[in-house]
């Protein structure tokens, strides 16, 4: 970027540099075209050099800390923004690189405290590098678990209208793709002032504060006026809301856990309220106990008994609690280790009729020259437990803890151990025939079969789990108080409405009839569906629901993620007279795209067409996914009659092509090596798809986002210098 002396003090000052720094412009320039050149170092040691000999400068401490950041050394970066600190205490620019240095070294209430000190030091005209700032908070507090303090921000950008609306799109999406809990996707706005209230002035001033994005000193207010309005749901609501905004979520969860016991709120708010908090737990400690924990056991192999590794892999091929699984040697081999000489996945003993669950993953390893051939049991602790009797009776050996050094494994809650359970699938030994018109096919029968085994475990395991989220009772022991049985409503209140498939909603309706808990009645929306709370959504009562609310109920519970409320409303806007043939497409889509059933996709894809006709569209696409259907029933003659009819239809319609190419890689046809002219491999046969798993698990979290911790460049690519935002 060019400067000048009129140019505003990138350090923050407020000043012109011509009135800052007039001497320093040169060489401000100078580091810029270091910068845009790609030479990072250069820059650093510039900007030391010049910080030595003009120390206490803003604009140079501005540029120290920038350019750390961007190289990565965090600890040079947290000095620097130190002495920054130090020398300008009220600096915008300042306060915001601390901000980001607390928020890389987790201290994230800090962080979020000093970039409230730093937007009210700003004033209404935020320098550029505080947008910057801004938007790396966002992604670091979104990534570290602080959803509605990174929302918080992206409010604050779209209301001053600071930086570009791509920009502030980009960051909305960044907050929603971190994975924010159901339970917090409601936007909760600041309580009014009661009409009744003793203390209106400072409630008054308290919400101007707040609303001028002064957040430390509104919540300040709205403390003190706990101890003398402690009846007042407005109070707490507020003190709450700014505590998300700020990255406190224990005093956050304690306000709405009040809001959900003060008298005079309905039970479905207080339920709600419960939610919420339950939410801000795990973010102040998402390792609450009691949890369920990734571990791996070891054992070395007996040298006598069986010494011969591949006599004792066939065994392990003949039990029936074994089947082989893939490995990726690569993946060892580039790490520096030793890959395993086989994988197995163990199942449990099932009784006759009913699959078998999947407990862990055996990995058989060779003698290496630093240690003796042995066998690593890895999976959940519970279902280790289950597993190693029979592997070790297996492999005449006892398996002892061997958890890796210095490497944290997975933790998850008991209820998503419970949902993500998986299932073994047994294909026919003789390849099945095409089902009839109108039945499903065999494959699709095994993994109803599997999907009904995991639910059914879900609901008879569940209401007898000890479960975090309800402080280590179970669900059947916290319905004996009040408290307790607004934490069991609204666990189940939750899988009911974000459960993507009816069978899983259908799973947490019978956890409620075993538990006793009360059906949720139908409601009707006094005004908008936007002012009925989301997770009440799909309990909304649709036949009278004008056809614009209809259709934005469809759209917007489909980007909050609450299924249920989604299909719901698809299904009526599909079925309305008066609805538009483009609604009807795009409520007819989303069914297909969330409908298990062959059969039932089919007839969806049915309809569409038609649509299509009717508005004139082309099919392509709709062959694509009609191909993909019938690809997974079998049915060779629909399969030949679509490819041919999409080389003589849609032979040039490169969108069309792209997707018939992913769906005949799905398939198992290798398209690149077709492209290259090189033959099929012998004997290759189209890779079996997947079984689905029942639910799953969420990957294990990485650890709070830093500058630079993006994947690295793809050689040749020019890298790229970070700089906030």
């Amino acid at each position: 970027m060019p400067l000048d002396p009129y140019s505003p003090c990138p350090g923050g000052t407020g000043k012109k540099l011509k009135f800052c720094c007039a001497e320093l412009v040169g060489d401000l320039e100078q580091i810029e075209r270091l910068v845009e050149g790609d030479q990072l170092a250069a820059a650093r040691e510039r900007v030391r050099a010049l910080d030595a000999d003009h120390p206490g400068r803003a604009c140079l401490l501005a540029a120290r800390t920038r350019l750390d950041l961007a190289a990565r050394d965090f600890a040079g970066a947290a000095a620097a923004s130190r002495a920054f600190l130090e020398a300008h205490p009220e600096n915008p620019v300042a306060l915001g690189y601390a901000a980001v240095s607390a928020a890389i070294a987790g201290a994230s209430p800090e962080a979020a405290a000093l970039f409230d000190r730093a937007r009210e030091a700003a004033g209404k005209e935020p320098p550029t590098d505080l947008v910057r700032i801004a938007a790396t908070l966002v992604q670091a507090m979104a990534q570290s678990g602080h959803p509605g303090c990174a929302q918080s921000i992206v409010e604050w950008l779209e209301e001053t209208g600071l930086g570009s609306a791509d920009d502030r799109r980009m960051l909305a999406m960044v907050v929603g793709s971190a994975g924010v809990p159901p339970a917090l996707r409601a936007r909760v706005p600041l309580a009014p002032t009661p009409a009744d209230f003793s203390w209106r002035f400072e409630f008054d001033a308290a919400l101007k504060a707040a609303h001028d994005w002064r957040l430390g000193k509104a919540l300040t207010t709205f403390r003190s006026l706990r101890g003398v309005a402690a009846d007042h749901p407005a109070v707490f609501t507020n003190v709450a809301i700014l505590c998300e905004a700020l990255a406190r979520p224990y005093e956050a969860a304690e306000a709405w856990l009040t809001v959900a016991k003060l008298p005079g709120g309905d039970g479905d708010a207080a339920v709600e309220a419960t939610g919420r908090a339950i939410a801000l737990e795990t973010e102040a400690n998402p390792e609450r106990s009691p949890t369920i924990r990734l571990e791996r056991w070891a054992a070395e192999l007996p040298r006598e008994g069986c010494p011969d590794l591949d006599l004792l892999e066939d065994r392990i091929r003949h039990d029936g609690h074994c089947e082989p699984a893939a490995v990726d040697r690569t993946e060892w081999v580039s790490r520096g280790a030793a890959p395993p000489r086989s994988v197995w996945r163990v199942f449990d003993a099932a009784a006759a009729g009913t699959p078998s669950r999947l407990l862990g993953t055996l990995m058989i390893f060779g003698r290496q020259t630093d240690r003796e051939a042995e066998a690593v049991l890895q999976g959940f602790a519970p279902d280790l437990a289950a597993a190693a009797p029979a592997v070790q009776a297996l492999l005449g050996c006892t398996f002892t803890p061997r958890n890796p050094e210095g490497v944290s494994l997975p933790v998850v809650s008991p209820t998503t151990w419970l949902v993500a359970a998986q299932y073994r699938v047994v294909p026919p030994a003789t390849p099945p025939a095409a089902p009839a018109p109108g039945a499903p096919t065999v494959f699709e029968t095994l993994v109803a079969e599997q999907r009904e085994a995991a639910w059914n475990r879900l609901v008879s395991l569940w209401p007898d789990t000890p479960l975090p989220e309800l402080l280590g009772r179970t669900p059947r022991e916290a319905l004996a108080d009040t408290e307790g049985r607004r934490r069991v409503e609204a666990l189940v209140s939750e899988g009911e409405a974000t459960a993507r498939r009816g069978d899983a909603a259908g799973a947490w309706s019978r956890i409620r009839a075993v538990l006793g808990l009360p059906v949720p009645s139908e409601i009707t929306a006094d005004g908008s569906f936007v002012d009925v709370p989301p997770a009440r959504w799909h309990r909304l009562r649709l036949a009278d629901m004008p056809l614009d609310d209809l259709r934005g109920l469809l759209f917007t519970a489909a980007d909050a993620g609450f299924e249920q409320a989604t299909e719901r409303a698809a299904t009526a806007l599909a079925a309305r007279p008066d609805a538009a043939p483009e609604d009807r497409w795009e409520a007819l889509s989303i069914l297909e795209e969330r409908t298990p059933s062959t059969v039932g996709r089919l007839e969806l894809l049915g309809e569409l067409r038609a649509i299509a006709r009717q508005l004139s569209m082309g099919d392509g696409m709709l062959d694509v996914a009609e191909l993909r259907v019938r690809i997974e029933r079998g049915d060779q003659t629909e399969v030949v009659r679509l490819l041919d009819h999409l080389r003589r239809d849609h032979g040039s319609d490169q969108r069309v092509l792209g997707a018939l190419a992913e769906v005949l890689m799905e398939a198992g046809v290798d398209i690149p090596g077709m492209a290259a002219g090189r033959p099929p491999a012998p004997g290759r046969r189209p890779a079996p798809a997947a079984p689905p798993a029942a639910a799953t698990a969420p990957a294990a979290a990485t650890g709070i986002w830093t500058p630079g911790g993006e994947a690295a460049a793809a050689p040749g690519e020019k890298k790229k210098i970070w700089t906030p935002g």
